[in-house]
């Protein structure tokens, strides 16, 4: 079971599931995809989630008009950053600053950011279902349930030696540590 599916049975979150699905099924076809459509279903539950809580409305109102749309600023700010957390904040900033690279084609993006991609998407629904949700179930990212062709996501997890682990901390840690080497 891909790792959004869960959204599919929660009509709340009509707004931005299937983005997130979308993301997710992206993936096996083009991680350049992926990465654009991570930030086209992070939009929407960001807008999603300034509609259904009052204090973020409320700072929403405060924006200027050109801005109340923006996701920069509606994710760059001391309130919504407050709500999620500093961590969780800077999550979203990389899925932002990747999704408009991807957007641009500015650059190709690795099977290794996507699913880092995915990975903070599904922490921030994650936050929204405990936050917001009915009958709130904790799931933990798991990039083995990524849908992909012949597994290139396989082979990935493979190499690093993270086949049979489930925790999008460990390859996290494992892409920094890659790229430090570089």
């Amino acid at each position: 079971m891909a790792n959004f599916s869960f959204l599919a049975d929660k009509p709340e979150y009509r707004a931005f599931s299937k983005d997130c699905i979308d993301a997710e099924e992206a993936f096996q076809n083009s991680f350049d995809s992926c990465v654009k459509l991570v930030r086209t279903a992070l939009d929407a539950a960001v807008k999603w989630t300034y509609a259904n809580d009052k204090a973020l409305s409320a700072q929403r109102k405060k924006l200027p008009v050109d801005k109340r749309d923006n996701l920069y600023d509606l994710t760059a700010n001391e309130t919504f950053e407050r709500a999620v957390g500093k961590d969780l904040a800077g999550k979203l900033h990389y899925c932002r600053k990747a999704g408009n690279a991807a957007i641009h084609n500015e650059r190709e993006f690795s099977a290794e950011e996507a699913v880092k991609c995915l990975g903070n998407l599904f922490d921030f629904v994650q936050w929204i279902d405990k936050r917001y949700g009915k009958n709130f179930k904790p799931r933990a990212f798991n990039p083995e349930d990524v849908p992909a062709k012949d597994s290139a996501l396989k082979k990935f997890l493979k190499g690093a030696g993270l086949v049979a682990v489930g925790v999008i901390g460990t390859l996290a840690a494992k892409i920094l540590a890659d790229k430090n080497k570089s």
